[in-house]
């Protein structure tokens, strides 16, 4: 796997929480281009397909604490 930047790591971190990209958009102050952007990268490094699967990845990998996700 891949290191993910900081910011991968933030919309990691909101897709995981179960927010739409528009939502991400918003929170982060980016474009939804430039949150799918970063979506396509996350899933090539942690090597899924789809967002169900990066999330799924994400607290296995520990790279997001589910217990903030409250």
């Amino acid at each position: 796997m891949k290191n993910l930047t900081e910011r991968e790591l933030n919309v990691l971190y909101y897709l995981t929480a179960g927010l739409t990209n528009k939502e991400i958009s918003k929170i982060l102050n980016i474009s939804v281009h430039t949150t799918k952007a970063h979506l396509e990268s996350i899933f090539e490094k942690l090597d899924v397909k789809n967002r169900v699967q990066a999330a799924i990845k994400a607290v296995t990998l520990e790279l997001v604490d589910i217990k903030t996700l409250a």
